[in-house]
C-alpha cells in the first residue's frame, strides 16, 4: 500500500496538470467557435455551400485528400535511404495523429512513438535519431518561416497588407524563422557550437525550471547528440528533406484551393497568394497546443482571413468544413489507426525475431 500510494501521486502531479489544460483547451475552442467565428462565419450556409460543391471540384478535394495522405510519409526515406514505404507510413501518420491530437504533451508523445516505430522496423538508433530531430526542425523551419515569406510576396506583389495583429504575429514568426536558422547552422557545422549553443540554451531552461521547482534536464546534451547523428544527413540530404517536407506542408492546400473554386472564392477578390497567407497563418496557429489540432484558433484565422481577402462567409466557412472533414479528420484517423496497426505488428514481429536493433 505505501508503495503504490507515491506512485499514484506522481501519476497525478504528471497527468492532472496536462487533463486540466485539455479541457480549458476544448473549453476555449468550444467559446471560440460560439462566439467569435459567427461574427465573420456563418456555418449553416456554410454547410449549404459545401454540400453543393460541383462534382469536378469534389473530385479534385478527394484526391487532393489521398495525396496529403499519401505524400506526408516521405520525409522519412528522405532522412533514411531505404526505408520502406510501410515503415515511414506507420512512423510519420501515427507521429502526426499523436503531436497534432494531444495537446501539450502531444509533442513529445509523438517523438517516442516515432523512435519505437523506426526501432522495431531495424533502423539504427543513431539514424532513427537523425531523421527524427530532422524531421522536427524542418517541419518547424516551414511553419514559422511560410506566413513571413508569403506575406512579404503578398505585399511585394500585391501591395496588400492584413489585420496589424496577424502582422505582428508573422514579423515574430520571421524572426523565429531567421534566428533558428541562424542556430540549427551553428549547431550542425561543429561540435564547438552545438555545445555553446546547448550552455546558451540550458542556462535558460534552468531559469524556467527553477520557477518550477523542478530539476531541467540536460539540453547540452541533447544539442551535441542533435550534431552528432543528424550533421552528416543533413549536409547530405538537405535537398530531399526540404522538398518532401514542402510537399508535406502544402499537399493539403489542394484540398483547400479545390473547396474555394467548388464554392466560387476566386470569382471574388480572393487570389492564391492570399489564400496561401491564410493557410500558413492558420497552420502556424495550429502550433500553438491550445486544443487538439488547432480547434476553434486556426478555423478562426483561416476563415476571419479568407474573408478579409474577400471571400464570402458562407464561401470560407465552407472551405473551412471541407478542409477539416477532407485534409485533417481523415489523416487523424489513419494516425491513430497506423498506431494500432504498429502496436499489433510489433508484437507479431517480436514473436517472430526478438533480436535487439544494433
Amino acid at each position: 500500500m505505501p508503495a503504490t500510494e507515491p506512485t499514484s501521486r506522481s501519476w497525478i502531479r504528471q497527468w492532472l496538470p496536462k487533463i486540466i489544460l485539455m479541457v480549458l483547451g476544448l473549453v476555449a475552442a468550444v467559446l471560440i467557435f460560439t462566439l467569435l467565428i459567427p461574427q465573420f462565419g456563418n456555418f449553416e450556409q456554410g454547410w449549404q455551400a459545401a454540400l453543393a460543391i460541383p462534382r469536378e471540384w469534389l473530385i479534385v478535394i478527394v484526391v487532393g485528400s489521398l495525396f496529403s495522405i499519401l505524400v506526408y510519409p516521405l520525409t522519412a526515406p528522405a532522412a533514411i535511404p531505404g526505408l520502406g514505404y510501410k515503415a515511414a507510413f506507420l512512423d510519420r501518420q501515427a507521429g502526426f495523429a499523436i503531436a497534432t491530437g494531444v495537446p501539450w504533451a502531444g509533442g513529445a508523445i509523438a517523438v517516442g512513438v516515432q523512435y519505437s516505430v523506426l526501432a522495431t522496423y531495424r533502423v539504427p538508433q543513431r539514424k532513427a535519431a537523425a531523421a527524427v530531430a530532422a524531421d522536427a526542425v524542418w517541419t518547424y523551419l516551414m511553419t514559422f518561416g511560410t506566413p513571413a515569406m508569403a506575406l512579404v510576396l503578398l505585399f511585394g506583389l500585391e501591395r496588400r497588407t492584413i489585420s496589424s495583429q496577424l502582422e505582428f504575429i508573422a514579423l515574430i514568426a520571421a524572426i523565429a524563422f531567421i534566428v533558428s536558422v541562424v542556430i540549427i547552422a551553428i549547431v550542425l557545422r561543429s561540435e564547438t557550437g552545438a555545445r555553446r549553443v546547448g550552455t546558451w540554451a540550458q542556462g535558460i531552461i534552468a531559469w524556467v525550471f527553477r520557477l518550477v521547482h523542478k530539476a531541467p534536464p540536460d539540453v547540452v546534451d541533447s544539442i551535441v547528440g542533435f550534431h552528432e547523428s543528424a550533421a552528416q544527413m543533413v549536409a547530405t540530404r538537405w535537398k530531399q528533406l526540404t522538398l518532401t517536407n514542402a510537399l508535406a506542408q502544402f499537399a493539403p492546400f489542394v484540398v483547400l484551393v479545390g473547396a474555394l473554386y467548388g464554392t466560387g472564392a476566386f470569382d471574388t477578390e480572393l487570389t492564391i497568394l492570399e489564400a496561401i497567407v491564410a493557410f500558413s497563418v492558420a497552420l502556424l496557429l495550429a502550433s500553438v497546443p491550445i486544443a487538439p489540432g488547432g480547434l476553434g484558433t486556426v478555423d478562426a484565422a483561416l476563415i476571419g482571413l479568407l474573408v478579409t481577402f474577400g471571400a464570402t462567409s458562407a464561401q470560407a466557412t465552407a472551405a473551412d468544413i471541407i478542409w477539416r472533414a477532407f485534409a485533417y479528420f481523415p489523416q487523424m484517423l489513419i494516425g491513430f489507426g497506423a498506431l494500432l496497426y504498429f502496436f499489433w505488428d510489433r508484437r507479431r514481429i517480436s514473436a517472430r525475431d526478438p533480436s535487439p536493433v544494433e
